[in-house]
């Protein structure tokens, strides 16, 4: 939900509490990620960069302001599988920027850091949880009742929309494999489709085009960024198609795609763990 300025002022105007927090700057990528893994682990909530712990918008530098805009889609985009809220606004002449996280599913939770750490958060501070291990999320393992095991033996097909250029890039092939291990973990019928691996006599462009509409979901993985994928991903979107984006960590992703969120990764085992709770989001919401 986008607020409004009075919605803003108003959630600033309240403090410091259980679902809000100021920053009157940019901080650290951890310091940052324990906030928003602490929202999505309790009530959710919002964090506010450009407001000092006395309430008072001091705002940000234009280029600081898109500086930790870009840092809250990037950490989001890594930590959170399912719709997370960056915003950039101007109030009064003054530039603020605010992540708003809700509570996680509850078979995502707990939510955890890149360093495997879970946080909770009490009043307006955050704490260290130390969470049991059984309680963390599982892949294969959600709560389904019986009435809903016959949906579970659908099939649902998934193309991957990515660069073919292994030549370049051998590491391709390990982010190919990455993802069909990921999908062999969460042991849900999902069958992956590859444009180049596809046998038979067809015209490219139509055969693109006609397995993407036949597909439930689309996997776009921007490496390298080719134009293919940005081809395949935009007719993707116009039909509506759930997309689970993803990159190496180091890709620049193009301004038409850059605020959707996006899994990054720093290689294929890294990848193949982020996919397996997205895959799970995504074969819950088709089915």
């Amino acid at each position: 939900m986008i607020l409004s300025k009075e919605q803003i002022l108003d959630l600033i105007s309240g403090g410091e509490n259980k679902k809000v927090e100021f920053k009157s700057n940019l901080v650290s990528e951890g310091s940052i990620a324990n906030v928003l893994t602490a929202f999505a682990n309790t009530e959710g909530g919002y964090l506010f960069f450009g407001v000092n712990e006395e309430s008072k918008i001091i705002g940000l530098a234009p280029e600081v302001s898109y500086e930790i805009e870009q840092k809250l889609i990037k950490i989001c985009s890594s930590l959170f599988k399912y719709p997370v809220e960056v915003k950039r606004i101007e109030i009064d002449g003054r530039i603020i920027v605010y992540v708003y996280i809700s509570e996680a599913p509850e078979y995502l939770k707990p939510i955890s850091t890149s360093r495997g750490e879970f946080y909770r958060r009490v009043a307006a501070s955050v704490l260290e949880s130390k969470v049991d291990a059984s309680l963390k999320f599982k892949p294969g393992k959600r709560n389904i009742k019986k009435e809903e095991i016959s949906k579970l033996e659908k099939e649902i097909i998934g193309f991957v929309a990515m660069s073919f250029r292994e030549e370049e890039e051998p590491a391709l092939v390990d982010y190919f494999n990455a993802m069909k291990r990921a999908i062999k973990k969460t042991k849900l019928n999902i069958k992956l489709i590859r444009m180049d691996l596809q046998e038979g006599d067809y015209e490219i462009s139509q055969k693109l085009m006609d397995d993407i509409k036949r597909a439930h979901f689309v996997i776009a993985d921007y490496t390298l960024n080719s134009h293919n994928v940005y081809f395949e991903v935009g007719f993707s979107r116009g039909l509506n198609k759930l997309i689970i984006q993803t990159a190496r960590n180091e890709t620049t992703l193009q301004f038409d795609v850059r605020n959707w969120k996006t899994i990054f990764y720093r290689n294929a085992t890294e990848l193949e763990e982020k996919l397996i709770p997205a895959l799970n989001y995504a074969y819950q919401e088709l089915v």
